[in-house]
């Protein structure tokens, strides 16, 4: 039941046309991993790339393969750490998912101390206090300048039928 709940509560962290992740270290031998990442895709993608992050090294890209019924998958060789991991689907509109830890995603380094990154995966942002004003006011301005355009709309109309009137 812990596990559904946390499959769930994963999903709902990915965003986007993502929605369950899972990473399992399949094996742990000295500082290397055999890592398994599958990610559901809940929109028609062409692929889906992970990106692996871990603070400063350099980013890996990792083309997933097709698994079938929108499940994407991968299992790789790679240095034992606690990567964060960002999903993307090729050929969609929603196509980032927001960072997560594969030790969220279910990842069990069984008790072995690996690395994990100086800093947590950025939370997404939202808006901030000036762009919601700044929002509310192109809000405003829309409006007025539709009911301004309706207004010169029926005057402009009223007129021609008074003009089609006196002929």
């Amino acid at each position: 039941m812990k596990a559904v709940a946390l499959g769930l509560l994963v999903s709902l962290f990915l965003g986007g046309a993502f929605g369950n992740a899972k990473a399992e270290v399949e094996s742990l031998v000295g500082d290397s991993m055999v890592l398994t990442l599958e990610v559901q895709v809940a929109v028609s993608a062409q692929a889906v790339v992970a990106h692996l992050a871990f603070d400063d090294d350099p980013s890996i890209a990792l083309p997933m393969l097709d698994r079938g019924g929108g499940l994407f998958g991968i299992t790789t060789e790679l240095p034992a750490k606690n990567y964060a991991v960002v999903f993307e689907a090729v050929g969609s509109d929603e196509d980032l998912s927001l960072p997560v830890l594969i030790s969220d995603l279910g990842a069990d380094f069984d008790g072995t101390d690996v690395p994990t990154p100086a800093t947590e995966p950025p939370e997404p942002e939202g808006l901030s206090d000036e762009s919601r004003r700044f929002g509310w006011l192109a809000l405003a301005l829309a409006a007025a300048s539709l009911a301004v355009l309706a207004v010169w709309v029926v005057i402009g109309k009223d007129e021609d039928d008074d003009a089609d009137e006196e002929e």
